[in-house]
């Protein structure tokens, strides 16, 4: 299967504050794919211990970001792209469990953003299918196991490539300067953002490059001298369809 054919799993990547789910969400509109949030997919110890304030590890991460690429392998399966074809009658809720839809389908499709749910019919007509998914993937072990890669996360922490290689990904990096980032958190109505978070962010984060890293587009948050000026998020969208378009092609 040559890699045009092959579904693929459409990264939006950055820091807080970039835009992840918006321009994600564009991209899997206008193009008619299936949009996830990646921390939706946390698995539940997880959720518990960010629930108690406490910082995720690597060995916290592995099994999250095997399931963000396990959930873009059943969504692009026949089975996953008819439940998506055929939503359960209540407005805005997932496919309910039938025959031939397994738990594991089950929970990631009560995942999908529920403006994405109908796509798979358009999924079933395109040559590509294909699966966009907001996750932060600052490191590049992250973003290697997100491409079913073998991955060092760090010595004495390797990880083996992924069994199944029928699945292409691609990232779209959202990239922002601090300050415009910071202004972006600050100014959200009714939510609390601490200037340290996204300083550790910014301090974990190794940059993509189409240069470094193959099925990568930058995209840039901000314009003018220092790239200080916000461009707003429909140019970015934009742009972000653009170069999802190029991997997948038209809806």
């Amino acid at each position: 299967m040559s890699n045009t054919q092959k579904p693929c799993l459409i990264i939006v990547m950055g820091t807080s504050g970039c835009g992840k789910s918006s321009a994600g969400l564009a991209v899997a509109q206008e193009l008619g794919l299936a949009f996830v949030d990646g921390d939706d997919l946390h698995p539940a110890a997880n959720v518990a211990k960010m629930s108690r304030g406490e910082p995720l590890n690597d060995e916290d991460r592995i099994p999250w970001l095997h399931t963000i690429r396990r959930a873009a392998i059943l969504l692009t399966s026949p089975t996953g792209l008819s439940a998506l074809s055929h939503p359960s009658p209540a407005e805005g809720s997932a496919p309910l469990a039938s025959e031939g839809v397994s738990g594991d389908l089950h929970h990631v499709l009560s995942k999908v953003h529920p403006s994405t749910l109908e796509n798979g019919a358009k999924m079933l007509k395109r040559e590509r299918k294909g699966v966009v998914v907001g996750c932060s993937a600052l490191r590049v072990c992250y973003r290697d196991l997100l491409r079913g890669k073998e991955a060092k996360m760090r010595e004495g922490l390797e990880v083996p490539a992924a069994e199944d290689q029928e699945l292409e990904t691609y990232f779209i990096y959202l990239h922002g300067t601090r300050p415009l980032l910071l202004n972006r958190m600050t100014s959200r109505p009714g939510h609390f953002f601490k200037a340290s978070m996204l300083d550790s962010q910014l301090a974990t984060l190794e940059p993509p490059s189409p240069e470094t890293e193959e099925g990568v587009a930058v995209i840039r948050l901000g314009q003018g001298e220092g790239e200080a000026q916000e461009r707003g998020m429909k140019p970015v969208c934009d742009d972000a369809v653009d170069a999802a378009r190029k991997w997948v092609g038209e809806a």
